[in-house]
């Protein structure tokens, strides 16, 4: 089977790990898979050598985010090649997947809440087309129920739910560790305020009596006094250069934090539970397929106070529940294989193929 996945850029988020992982397991099954990928920044993840890689020039300035939105799709557009699967992946692919007019299927998978997404009246032309993706009526593949119900309420339709993965080769427990400072991780996005970094720094505004640290795992070139310039406790910036190094900053820290208002999923956060972190969690949708409050994490109202309490509440029990949470957590973690995730994505792409032709597909591909 020949599948195609445009990208407007795969850069450090969850939704692009999930894109490679899937590449890398579909490629490694004999599919031939290509990834056309807008211009020429390096793909951050590791990319087996049998996937395609098509890097298409692209230089459009997002300052006219309309332009460069409508440039990318017609890119994406004219250099898909000829495949039996399109994988559209953000909402703005799906346009460049229809357009392509071959004989493959279009598949969308939606990994977030995307149809309202742009608050600038400028960009509201973006929010229509956000929402006519859906009305394409291309098969949508989602990662959680919440975005299924969404999905359903909105436009009536189901979705298939197929869950992310998490490679428990990397992102696995470490050696028990002491430390006399609490070490408090955030990973992610420091400007979105959907993140909740904020919050987090106004809970440690809160905290007295308790030595911790705040670190924070980003790309971005920053120092800690851009996070918090006029903080009274120590800010710690890491920079992953890759999984291996991320898992490290996981595993090193005493609590992990997922504070985000809206999440179709919550890759971090398993990520996390993998390396047996004991976390503080936001009610953000997508994280309730997985996360259980006092089952394998804290759940917390989305506020300084709230988080602050939970902070010194885990604190004081720190070490049990390391044995507890952590444990579950890392149980938890292990029924999100990259296998798993693999299985489903093919056998779906193999039912719509075979309703697209009216025949039986082949499926004597080796599954590792």
């Amino acid at each position: 089977m020949v599948i195609s996945i445009p990208s407007f850029g795969l850069n450090t988020t969850g939704g692009d790990r999930v894109i490679v992982s899937l590449a890398n397991g579909l490629a490694e099954r004999g599919h031939t898979v290509y990834v056309v990928n807008l211009g020429a920044d390096p793909i951050p993840y590791r990319v087996s050598p049998k996937v395609r890689i098509t890097r298409v020039p692209f230089d459009e300035d997002k300052k006219d985010f309309l332009n460069f939105v409508v440039k990318g799709m017609t890119e994406l557009a004219n250099h898909l090649p000829d495949s039996d699967v399109y994988l559209a992946n953000w909402v703005f692919t799906v346009f460049s997947c229809v357009a392509k007019r071959g004989k493959g299927k279009t598949v969308f998978l939606s990994q977030a809440d995307e149809m309202y997404a742009f608050k600038d009246r400028s960009l509201s032309v973006l929010n229509g087309l956000s929402y006519g993706a859906y009305l394409l009526r291309a098969p949508v593949i989602v990662p959680s129920d919440s975005l299924r119900k969404i999905v359903k309420k909105r436009f009536g339709s189901e979705a298939l739910i197929i869950p992310p993965c998490v490679d428990t080769s990397v992102f696995k427990p470490g050696a028990p560790h002491r430390s006399a400072v609490l070490k408090l991780l955030f990973v992610g996005d420091i400007e979105s305020e959907n993140k909740g970094l904020a919050i987090l720094l106004s809970a440690c505004e809160k905290i007295k009596n308790i030595r911790f640290e705040l670190h924070v795992a980003t790309q971005r070139n920053i120092t800690p006094n851009d996070i918090a310039p006029r903080a009274k406790f120590p800010v710690v910036i890491h920079k992953p250069e890759n999984d291996e190094a991320l898992a490290r900053v996981y595993r090193s820290s005493d609590i992990f934090f997922h504070l985000s208002r809206k999440e179709g999923f919550g890759l971090t956060l398993l990520e996390a539970m993998a390396c047996g972190c004991v976390s503080i969690v936001t009610d953000s949708g997508g994280v309730n397929d997985f996360a259980v409050s006092k089952g394998n994490c804290i759940f917390v109202k989305r506020d300084g106070n709230s988080v602050a309490r939970a902070i010194r509440s885990v604190y004081a029990d720190l070490r049990r529940l390391r044995k507890t949470l952590g444990k579950n957590a890392v149980l938890t973690a292990a029924r999100y294989t990259e296998k798993e995730m693999t299985d489903r994505f093919e056998d779906f792409f193999f039912e719509i193929s075979s309703k697209k032709h009216g025949k039986k597909e082949n499926r004597n591909i080796r599954r590792s």
